[in-house]
């Protein structure tokens, strides 16, 4: 599996920055108070398990692969890889808790993310909201896309880049934030990794 682990073995992640830089110290969060939502992926972490952090949802969509916990440098986070999967298209979502956007106004979303190995566009990295999902069926909800700052092929492997505020101010109710991969395990082009990390919705006085 094209993991952290192997960046870490042959001691680039630290040349590259990754290790230099943890998210946690990016997400300042004084400056995002008070919080409607904050998820770091820390509490009950396993390095490398299937993720089961509470009141998320994992699911598989196509394929067998599903979000994983990692750990690096004492920094937990959230990655999905196709690699070694077998199968030939992989499509996994990692959904949030109900998230009530009555409880504050001039909600901002913010998050990290990251990629490794990822070689095309089509190995992509998407996110949503949706005000209709139930919980459990993914498929029969209604997906937005959200404009976000999202890593490129070119970026530096495993360093966490900044999404960008995203305004979430126009909606009342619960809400679900979605992240979506698409891969392939038998695609060498198509199997690379997405990691994300430090999602905040925070009150922008």
């Amino acid at each position: 599996m094209k993991t952290n682990k192997i960046i870490m073995i042959l001691g680039v992640a630290t040349l590259l920055g990754f290790a230099s830089c943890s998210p946690e110290q990016d997400i300042k969060n004084p400056d995002f108070t008070p919080l409607t939502f904050a998820e770091d992926f820390s509490v009950g972490a396993v390095d490398n398990t299937e993720l089961n952090t509470q009141g998320w949802f994992n699911y598989a969509e196509v394929g067998t692969a599903k979000w994983r916990e990692q750990i690096y440098s004492s920094n937990p986070y959230a990655e999905f890889s196709s690699f070694s999967s077998g199968n030939a298209i992989n499509v996994g979502w990692l959904i949030s808790p109900a998230i009530n956007m009555d409880l504050q106004d001039r909600e901002t979303l913010v998050f990290q993310s990251a990629q490794s190995y990822v070689s095309s566009s089509a190995n992509s990295l998407e996110v949503f909201i949706s005000k209709d999902f139930n919980g459990t069926n993914v498929l029969t909800a209604t997906w937005e896309p959200l404009t976000a700052t999202l890593p490129l092929t070119t970026s530096v492997y495993f360093q966490f880049i900044n999404s960008g505020e995203i305004d979430l101010s126009g909606y009342t109710g619960n809400i679900h934030i979605a992240f979506k991969v698409k891969g392939s395990g038998t695609n060498l082009a198509l199997d690379g990794s997405y990691q994300v990390d430090n999602i905040r919705i925070f009150n922008k006085k």
